[in-house]
């Protein structure tokens, strides 16, 4: 009986990765952030967020070749010593990662997607750093009717450890998980996985750029669909 159960489980398992298709993408993604002390350990922070995508019926090498997503943020973040609190209220224009010709049917979305994330700051070192970050977003979709009354949840949970060479240069590898949760679950509850390896350097107290890669694994809603992201990132960030 234990045997024809294993044999059972080890069909199942093979028979699901040999209907699993995986997509690869390589995409570009940019942000610019400027930011503004207001009060005391109070911020505002105001980002334009570009990106693009290959289009693997030509290059599928070229990252530009296709839109991938626009957003604009506007937020209030509160900073102490090791703790950081933020509140972005904020719009996305996103397309579907292409993989295949059906993917060119959907349509892009607008959608607006309020979120609170709450970080805590540990140093293990003077030169090692640990943060700690979770929160709860909320994404409400604009439909083809022009009405707003499609909602998700979606939680992110996030691991960081960055060694600091100087004061001016860091590096940093993070892992975060993004999972669909109320309302309204869609049927694949996991949503991605970002794995990011990046460095920033501090040009002066009011520039700092960041740069990295980032492998992000996508779950589509078929569930046995999956996009592998390869994404090259630059960040700027401007202290006003």
């Amino acid at each position: 009986m234990r045997l024809k159960f294993i044999l059972c489980t080890f069909w199942v398992c093979a028979s699901y990765h040999a209907q699993a298709q995986n997509y690869n993408h390589f995409t570009v993604w940019t942000r610019l952030a400027l930011q503004k002390n207001i009060y005391k350990n109070f911020e505002v922070n105001v980002e334009y967020h570009f990106r693009r995508q290959n289009d693997y019926r030509e290059n599928s090498l070229n990252p530009t070749a296709l839109p991938l997503l626009e957003a604009y943020r506007l937020g209030l973040v509160h900073r102490e010593q090791h703790l950081v609190v933020s509140l972005f209220p904020s719009f996305f224009h996103s397309y579907q990662l292409y993989a295949k010709a059906s993917d060119f049917n959907k349509k892009d979305r607008w959608e607006f997607r309020p979120f609170l994330m709450a970080e805590w700051i540990h140093s293990l070192s003077p030169k090692w750093t640990l943060r700690l970050r979770g929160g709860y977003e909320y994404r409400l979709f604009k439909n083809d009717d022009n009405t707003w009354n499609e909602s998700q949840g979606r939680a992110r949970l996030r691991g960081q450890i960055r060694y600091i060479f100087s004061p001016k240069n860091n590096l940093f590898l993070s892992e975060e998980l993004l999972q669909n949760v109320p309302p309204n679950v869609p049927a694949n509850s996991f949503s991605q996985n970002q794995l990011y390896l990046g460095y920033s350097h501090n040009f002066s107290p009011h520039f700092t750029l960041e740069t990295g890669y980032m492998w992000n694994h996508r779950q589509r809603s078929s569930l046995i669909e999956f996009d592998e992201e390869h994404s090259i990132q630059t960040h700027f960030i401007v202290r006003l």
